[in-house]
Parts: C-alpha cells; sequence; structure tokens
C-alpha cells in the first residue's frame, strides 16, 4: 500500500481503516478508539429518588386534610340525631308552651340516644337544650343546641354552640 503523504494522521488513518500498526510501531501515536454512548436503559436513582419526594410531600398534605374530612363526615350524624330532638323540642314547646319541660322522655321528645360509633354516649335535652358529643372517630367534638324564643314568642330560634364551631363541623 501506498501513502502520498506521511503524516500523522495519514499514518493513524492507515491504522485505523487498514490495519496498518506496522507505520505506527516507530511513533507515539495511540490507536483511535471508537467511543461508544451508552445507551439509559431504566431510571437512575436521584430520578427515583425526586419522584418519592413529591409524592411524600403531596401526601404530607393530603393525608391530614382527608382525615379531618372523614371526621367532620363522621360528626354529620350527630348533627343528624340533634335533628330528631330539635323537632320533638319544638312540637313540646307547641304544646305546654313552656321549654322549662321539654327534657328527654318527657312529652314528646325521644329518650336520649343510644351511642353510635359516632355519637358519645351521654347525651341529653335538659329544658330543651339539646348536649351531644361525637366519639373520637367523630372528631370528639360537642354541639350544644340552646333554643330561644323568637320576638313574636312563638317559635323556637336555635343557636349553635359548642367545640364543633371552631372545626365547622356543626350546621
Amino acid at each position: 500500500m501506498q501513502l502520498w503523504s506521511i503524516g500523522p494522521l495519514t499514518l493513524i488513518a492507515c491504522a485505523h481503516f487498514f490495519g496498518c500498526t506496522a507505520l505506527l510501531g516507530h511513533l507515539d501515536v495511540p490507536p483511535i478508539r471508537r467511543l461508544h454512548v451508552k445507551q439509559q436503559k431504566g431510571f437512575t436513582l436521584i430520578e427515583l429518588m425526586i419522584v418519592v419526594a413529591i409524592i411524600g410531600l403531596i401526601a404530607s398534605f393530603a393525608f391530614p386534610a382527608y382525615n379531618d374530612h372523614v371526621m367532620k363526615t363522621r360528626f354529620a350524624e350527630v348533627n343528624s340525631i340533634s335533628n330528631t330532638y330539635k323537632t320533638a323540642v319544638a312540637l313540646c314547646f307547641s304544646e305546654t308552651n313552656d321549654l322549662m319541660v321539654c327534657d328527654a322522655g318527657t312529652h314528646g321528645i325521644p329518650a336520649p340516644a343510644e351511642a353510635t360509633d359516632n355519637l358519645a354516649a351521654g347525651m341529653t335535652v335538659i329544658d330543651g337544650v339539646i348536649t351531644m358529643a361525637g366519639t373520637q372517630a367523630a372528631g370528639g367534638w360537642v354541639s350544644v343546641l340552646v333554643p330561644t324564643l323568637s320576638s313574636s314568642g312563638s317559635t323556637l330560634n336555635w343557636t349553635q354552640n359548642g367545640t364543633c364551631l371552631a372545626s365547622g363541623a356543626c350546621k
């Protein structure tokens, strides 16, 4: 094989393409190495760690909000039961025209409700005031409904009190 110009690039090209290693023996020129580009397969560890951190951050905000929502939903049973007693107290007042006689178990007002998964034991109706507490699963909040006479004295207005107001669990 003849080379018309003898120089480092010619020798390297000859060695690389034609296997002319004999020409490179007296020169200190390293043979050309092919650059191999690695193909990425899958995700790197840092990418996976970033995804896990983002999911953890989202969960740290979502879980407490979900838990609070579940407790308020459970406390809705307490509010629902209290509506039955509000109606009964209003009927008692319309018949007797006196709230002082409107207690649980008298004048058509049902006896205190049995405890449920959401309603704690010990609910009371005394002088028309309805007091109920939720279980820990229902937030443990207390609802107190106080009847007051309207300005005309013929209808009842209900005032909501208790710890359920601060959490927004009361109606």
